[in-house]
Formats: structure tokens, C-alpha cells, sequence
């Protein structure tokens, strides 16, 4: 999986806080987030830790 720009990254937050709302647990971010990149070229061929990096940086732009 190609790597993502702090813009890109800044985007799937916003998508995913429009359509999931600013509430959601960690296992429920995990899952809206998934969701959306399974739309995404490469995402499948990603490495499980460069998911978790992914998540947990997403996560932390989530609560900012």
C-alpha cells in the first residue's frame, strides 16, 4: 500500500466523522475505517502493522 499524505490521511478523518459521527469507540472507527479503504488501491496487499499504524494514527487526527 502506497503511503499516504498528512492531507490524504486528514481527508479519511473527515469522511469518516461525516459519515460515522465524532462518537464512535476505537473497535467502531476501526470498522468505519476498514470500510472505506477497502475502496482504495493497495489497500489489500497492506501488511496488518501497517494497518494498525494507520488506524492508530487516524485515530489520534479523530479525537484532535
Amino acid at each position: 500500500m502506497k503511503s499516504l499524505t498528512t492531507e490524504q490521511k486528514q481527508q479519511l478523518v473527515e469522511i469518516i466523522n461525516e459519515e460515522f459521527g465524532s462518537g464512535m469507540t476505537l473497535a467502531e472507527f476501526t470498522d468505519a475505517l476498514l470500510g472505506v479503504l477497502e475502496d482504495m488501491p493497495g489497500f489489500e496487499t497492506a501488511k496488518q502493522s501497517t494497518i494498525n499504524k494507520l488506524v492508530n494514527q487516524l485515530w489520534s487526527k479523530y479525537h484532535e
